[in-house]
């Protein structure tokens, strides 16, 4: 049941049906209406007619001579329209029927003296009645048919017009459901070669080959594939760069493990643990940074107000004794304010950004860590005095493992590409400029404040 209501086919065919179905039962209602009322007229006017015809009947007879009851009437009289007309011919003066047809009541159809039309009980049926008088007025002629009658002769070519009209509405229907099946053949050909594609390949459907009104929905599911194929094309990038930033520390723990296991002076040795235990911490750190990556192309991220102030200064406690041994200064600027964030990912992000300060503007050198708030945003920079970064490389920075001419070996290459997908989290956009003086570089991060769409948040 639920795969039929949820066919697009059956959708559009019950609307259609339906459609039908009402308008079937409108025309059905408005021409039983039309036809009764043409009917009424029509029948009224005969019996007008008849009265009048029986009293220039009687006209000629005169006022003398003694109506005979056996005396005939017209045939033009007795007249088969919807429902047998009958007449009646009351004597006024003596009060009694005179003429009749053969299958009249032989009681009065309406009380005497009750001029023009009328309907009344009879018998148990409804009779419309015309009442009139003769030239002389002695005779009251009185001429009715019973609605019993006139309603079943109505039916009769009622049922011809209603069958006529459904034989119509069911050839539309017919020219309908054949239309919308062949429309939505196509749709059944367009979800098979939908399926029968590759999402690694970004294949896609062509949407000239579907009806206007899919168009849309065939664009979007296009698009869709496009952006999955870049994704796992990405994705493949990313673990064939990630298994070989792995594949390298590994590789040169085994030759460090090998050769401290067969050498015999201890100094060697010693230096060989040295170079193991740097090893192993560059490959921890891949790892964590791996993670990280990982955790920050969630989409469940929940935001939430964050001190970014608070979050700088946790962060640079924690390095403070990573910039000692290289004689490095911070100088850090940072006014208390707000901002919605997810905690740990912009600790992560900071923590990058200062990472790769210290990493690469090289010993003795300046850092400075600043906010600058505005009215609808705030802006994170971290700036160095070291060698800068070369215009053309500034957009490739942020890819996953590169590292660019002249980057220290034991860098993993993705502390930038964490540090933009965290910003794009977090609706915030990275830009790299001079560092101050026109010396080194300055990593700028520019998140939306909430205070802007008047929500709670901002400086305090």
């Amino acid at each position: 049941m639920r795969r039929v209501t949820n066919s697009l086919r059956a959708q559009v065919l019950l609307g259609i049906f339906s459609a039908l179905l009402v308008s079937w039962l409108v025309q059905f209602g408005l021409y039983w209406n039309s036809l009764t009322r043409a009917e009424s007229g029509v029948r009224d006017h005969e019996l007008s007619a008849v009265v009048d015809s029986m009293a220039f009947f009687l006209g000629m007879v005169p006022v003398t001579h003694d109506i005979a009851w056996d005396m005939p009437l017209p045939d033009v009289l007795l007249r088969e329209g919807i429902g047998k007309t009958e007449v009646q011919v009351w004597d006024r003066v003596k009060d009694r029927l005179v003429l009749a047809s053969s299958d009249a009541p032989r009681t009065r159809m309406v009380q005497a003296n009750t001029m023009g039309f009328s309907c009344v009980s009879m018998d148990g049926d409804t009779w419309r009645v015309y009442a009139g008088l003769d030239p002389s007025a002695r005779f009251e002629i009185v001429a009715g048919t019973p609605t019993r009658a006139f309603y079943a002769g109505l039916a009769d070519r009622f049922e011809f017009g209603s069958i006529v009209t459904l034989l119509m509405f069911v050839g539309i229907g017919g020219i309908t459901m054949l239309v919308v099946s062949r429309s939505t053949r196509q749709l059944g050909l367009v979800g098979k070669d939908i399926a029968a594609a590759s999402v690694s390949d970004g294949v896609t459907v062509d949407e000239r080959a579907v009806p206007a009104e899919v168009e849309p929905l065939i664009r979007a599911i296009n698009e869709r594939q496009r952006r999955v194929a870049t994704l796992i094309e990405n994705e493949r990038r990313f673990i064939g760069d990630a298994a070989h930033e792995l594949r390298t520390p590994l590789a040169v723990l085994a030759v460090y493990a090998d050769t401290a296991y067969r050498v015999n002076d201890p100094v060697k040795a010693k230096m060989l643990m040295k170079k193991i235990a740097q090893t192993t911490r560059r490959s921890s750190r891949i790892v964590e940074q791996l993670l990280d990556l990982a955790r920050t192309d969630r989409n469940d991220i929940r935001l939430e107000p964050v001190n970014l102030a608070s979050v700088v200064a946790v962060v640079l406690r924690d390095m403070q004794a990573s910039f000692v041994p290289r004689g490095q200064q911070v100088a850090v600027d940072a006014a208390p304010g707000h901002i919605l964030g997810q905690v740990d990912a912009l600790g992560i992000l900071v923590r990058n950004l200062l990472d790769n300060a210290g990493r690469y503007s090289g010993e003795h050198s300046s850092i400075t860590v600043g906010l600058q708030w505005s009215a609808a945003h705030v802006t994170l920079a971290v700036a160095d005095d070291g060698p800068g970064i070369a215009r053309s490389l500034r957009e490739r920075i942020f890819d996953p493992f590169y590292r660019g001419p002249g980057a220290p070996s034991h860098g993993s290459g993705l502390g930038l590409a964490l540090v933009a997908r965290i910003a794009r989290s977090h609706q915030a956009r990275v830009r790299v400029e001079e560092g101050a003086g026109g010396r080194g570089v300055c990593f700028c991060v520019t998140f939306p404040l909430p205070g802007a769409d008047g929500a709670a948040g901002g400086r305090g």
